[in-house]
């Protein structure tokens, strides 16, 4: 008796890359969705402040490794090898550590400005060709839009009124 998994054609190396690129990207999405939905919810499962913290926090891990992610990009440009995209790839780094010391709203706001034009970089330099994985911008672009969302969300749920 055969199973539904020995039936199924193999999927190739580079099929197996986009669906664990993809599966990855979706699963980093979660911390961003339930913190925000915590946060605009006004949930009493945890304290606010921490879970401020939490979202500050994983936002300034993805911002970084974004910044990662660049740089190894850049190493592996076969006709560029620009120090000028090392350097630039250290700043997303540099801003998520600025960020996380910001008060809220103001560090969601550098968030989301931050992934807006991390997002436009890398979806640019993908369609360009110095990102050599075609399906990498459209990932880029749906996971970019997710958090930006999210980031603008727990801005206004965390932005305290202006007292006249």
């Amino acid at each position: 008796m055969q199973t539904f998994a020995q039936d199924a054609p193999a999927r190739s190396r580079a099929d197996q890359l986009v669906r664990a690129g993809w599966i990855l990207g979706v699963g980093g999405l979660v911390p961003f969705v339930v913190g925000t939905l915590l946060i605009a919810t006004y949930s009493e499962i945890a304290d606010p402040s921490y879970l401020w913290l939490a979202v500050s926090a994983w936002a300034a891990v993805i911002l970084s490794f974004l910044g990662g992610a660049r740089w190894g990009a850049a190493l592996n440009e076969t006709a560029r090898k620009s120090p000028t995209t090392l350097a630039l790839s250290v700043i997303p780094s540099l801003a998520a550590w600025v960020f996380v010391q910001l008060p809220q709203p103001w560090n969601f706001v550098g968030f989301a400005v931050a992934f807006s034009v991390q997002g436009v970089w890398d979806y640019t330099a993908t369609r360009e060709g110095r990102i050599e994985t075609p399906w990498y911008a459209q990932l880029r672009l749906v996971l970019t839009v997710v958090v930006v969302l999210c980031m603008v969300a727990v801005a206004f749920a965390t932005a305290q009124p202006v007292a006249l």
